[in-house]
C-alpha cells in the first residue's frame, strides 16, 4: 500500500481559526485555553470533498486553517473478551473510536527523525495523529504474524490483523 503524504491538510492565513502541528486551537491569533470550548467547536468541524476545513453550524460556516490535522490520540488501550482484543483510542477532544477497518489506521515516516507516525479517522474523513507516547503504546500491541507473504508486523482489533504499512511521501 503506497501512498503519496499529504498530511499538510488547509493552512489558510486568512482563517480566524487555525489548528496548529501540536492541535492547539487558536481564534485570532489568540490559544483557545478551555478545553470545553475547544471541544465544543470540534463536534461542528468538517471536511468538505476539497480538503478544507469549516466549523459549521445551522447560522454560519467559518473556514479553519490547519496545519497538519485537527486531532490528536491521546490515549489508547485494549479490551479483551474471550479471545479476542479491540483497540481503542481516545483524542484530545474526548472522541473514543474503535480500530475496526483497515481504512480507519494509516502510518506515514516522520521527515524530521525518520520514525513511524500513525494517523486513524475519527470521523468523516477528519483524521488525529498519534502522540509519540501513544504510538510507542500501539507498537507495544504489535507483534510479528504469519501471512502468506511471511511474517508482517501488527497488531489485532476487532478479530481482524492490523499490518504496520508504511506509506511513502
Amino acid at each position: 500500500m503506497s501512498k503519496k503524504n499529504n498530511i499538510n491538510q488547509n493552512k489558510d492565513p486568512e482563517a480566524k481559526f487555525q489548528i496548529d502541528r501540536e492541535c492547539r486551537w487558536f481564534y485570532e491569533g489568540t490559544e483557545i485555553k478551555r478545553h470545553a470550548m475547544v471541544c465544543l467547536f470540534a463536534r461542528y468541524l468538517k471536511r468538505d470533498i476539497d480538503g478544507r476545513y469549516n466549523i459549521v453550524t445551522p447560522y454560519e460556516r467559518e473556514s479553519v486553517g490547519v496545519e497538519r490535522v485537527p486531532f490528536k490520540v491521546t490515549k489508547i488501550w485494549a479490551e479483551y473478551l474471550d479471545n479476542s482484543c479491540d483497540l481503542y483510542v481516545e483524542t484530545n477532544v474526548n472522541d473514543v473510536i474503535k480500530i475496526d477497518s483497515e481504512d480507519r489506521i494509516r502510518y506515514f515516516i516522520d521527515e524530521k527523525n525518520q520514525g513511524v507516525v500513525p494517523y486513524v479517522i475519527i470521523r468523516e474523513n477528519i483524521e488525529a495523529v498519534f502522540t509519540r507516547s501513544c504510538m510507542l503504546d500501539l507498537i507495544d500491541y504489535c507483534d510479528y504474524h504469519n501471512v502468506s507473504d511471511g511474517e508482517v508486523f501488527g497488531f489485532w482489533s476487532n478479530k481482524r490483523f492490523f499490518p504496520v504499512d508504511l506509506i511513502e511521501y
